[in-house]
């Protein structure tokens, strides 16, 4: 597991994980974060498509299957550019003084009673509630999260193969900080 910072001599805010001992999934070897590898995933039209069209998705069964394929991967690309200029902002807006009303309005618990953990699962939408896409990551302390991943969400609950697979790489960094005896920002 490796954590790398978005600027130099960083101290506070987002953090990029790159999964490279982690036992059943390790960050593609072309890409030195998971943020590189949902950039060019998610802003590729092909790939977007083509993901959508798999079983994979939940498309066909979940609460997206009256729309159109053209429909979603048109939207799903906006939103993709939209999702990371968002977070472009608060990486920027994370360095100013006290990040924490910015990092932890945009990141939200994956569930209620997941509120107070730390390390805790959490995940930003592009725009409120009902957004295509989901960034997640692990909140570390009051002052840092760690992107690992990203959904496509057409269904309500995270039980495609593809969010699953994003609930254990959270819950892997969580054990894995945990470890190491990772509390806060100061450490990554």
């Amino acid at each position: 597991m490796e954590i790398f910072s978005t600027f130099d001599e960083q101290y506070q805010g987002v953090y990029l994980a790159n999964f490279d001992n982690c036992p059943f999934y390790q960050t593609p070897t072309e890409y030195e974060t998971e943020l590189d590898k949902i950039q060019d995933q998610l802003q590729n039209p092909l790939f977007v498509r083509n993901f959508i069209k798999s079983s994979k998705s939940g498309w066909k069964q979940g609460a997206y299957k009256n729309h159109s394929l053209l429909f979603l991967t048109t939207e799903i690309l906006q939103e993709a550019g939209d999702l990371f200029d968002k977070l472009d902002e608060i990486s920027e807006e994370s360095q100013n003084g006290d990040c924490f009303e910015t990092l932890f309005d945009e990141f939200v618990e994956l569930s209620k009673s997941e509120r107070y953990h730390d390390p805790g699962r959490r995940k930003m939408y592009t725009y409120d509630y009902g957004s295509l896409l989901r960034l997640y990551g692990v909140r570390v302390g009051n002052y840092a999260i760690v992107i690992t991943g990203a959904g496509i969400k057409l269904v309500d609950k995270m039980d495609t193969e593809p969010l699953k697979l994003e609930l254990d790489k959270m819950t892997y960094l969580k054990s894995w900080l945990k470890q190491e005896n990772i509390t806060d920002s100061t450490e990554l």
